[in-house]
């Protein structure tokens, strides 16, 4: 995928192109927005444009060079992330990036090193990837994935460029699935409401083996319109899915849209409070929390907050 085929997220994409096309791109980025909205899609785009052989700013997609990062065998172009059945990123993988950036290019005009969910890097890594960041070397870049830049040192945001990520609007979804995926419009409405603004999240329930999950959220929706104001359903439907790591992520996004919503059509306090709880909960199970104990503590949070 390249530049022009990204949904929803014209203000990052064009800053990145302009960067291209003056050749003035920073040695750092920070890409901080929600899960799923197209963060790492964006930065494989970029380092398509940054090394594209047939195009000025935009990927070709057709080039070796394209064609290699969309593989992920290009050289010069590294997705870091933790690694398999891990949690967080290891300052070995950071001290391995070091010294790969000391050589030049192989192939491409520019090095480019991707950190996914840059906020698992240990304390010890960041501070090992604090040396890079303030000597970086030439024809070198450094992309940084998050969902929270407050997880990061603050040493570490501030050496970097930051590029925000939004939600993306509902219609917009609905176009992207009918259109790109051909999905039909009923079920794609479905998803789109499902998706709290993430294309990922919506290709995640569009894609699930077991429709269970989205099925019971649309019941939700339709018979109470919201899961705030009343948690009798949430309760209700916390003791009947699965616990496992996936569907709890799923229940948080989904509870996390519903509240984001909420709280810009009439913010509040109490609101605010709500999404801080369902965040922290967020964060505790991707640190790999018992999910049983995450979830329950969450709840009892949520109805002690409305009773106060």
């Amino acid at each position: 995928m390249k530049f022009s085929e990204i949904v929803g997220q014209e203000v990052a994409v064009n800053i990145l192109k302009k960067a291209i096309e003056n050749n003035r791109s920073h040695h750092a980025y920070l890409f901080m927005g929600p899960d799923g909205v197209g963060k790492r899609t964006t930065a494989i785009a970029f380092a398509k444009g940054l090394n594209c052989r047939s195009s000025s700013s935009d990927g070709c997609d057709l080039c070796d060079s394209c064609r290699k990062i969309e593989n992920g065998t290009h050289p010069d172009v590294e997705l870091i992330g933790p690694r398999e059945g891990g949690l967080t990123i290891s300052i070995d993988q950071i001290r391995k990036l070091q010294r790969r950036v000391a050589y030049k290019p192989l192939e491409g005009k520019w090095k480019v090193y991707i950190i996914d969910d840059a906020a698992s890097v240990t304390e010890e890594a960041a501070n090992c990837l604090l040396k890079t960041l303030e000597e970086p070397p030439p024809q070198v870049i450094l992309i940084l994935i998050t969902e929270n830049i407050y997880r990061l040192l603050s040493t570490v945001r501030s050496r970097c460029q930051l590029i925000l990520f939004r939600q993306i609007p509902r219609t917009l979804i609905e176009k992207t699935l009918t259109d790109q995926y051909e999905v039909a419009p009923e079920e794609a409405r479905s998803l789109a409401r499902l998706s709290s603004g993430s294309i990922g999240r919506a290709l995640y329930c569009l894609e699930k083996e077991t429709p269970e999950f989205g099925e019971r959220l649309r019941e939700i929706f339709e018979t109470g319109g919201s899961l705030i104001g009343g948690y009798g359903n949430l309760f209700q439907f916390s003791a009947e899915i699965p616990r496992d790591r996936e569907a709890a992520l799923e229940l948080l996004n989904f509870l996390l849209g519903d509240l984001g919503r909420k709280f810009v059509e009439n913010p509040s306090i109490l609101k605010q409070k709500k999404i801080e709880i369902v965040m922290e909960t967020l964060d505790l199970i991707k640190r790999n929390v018992n999910v049983n104990l995450a979830i329950d503590g969450m709840l009892l949070k949520l109805t002690q907050t409305e009773v106060c």
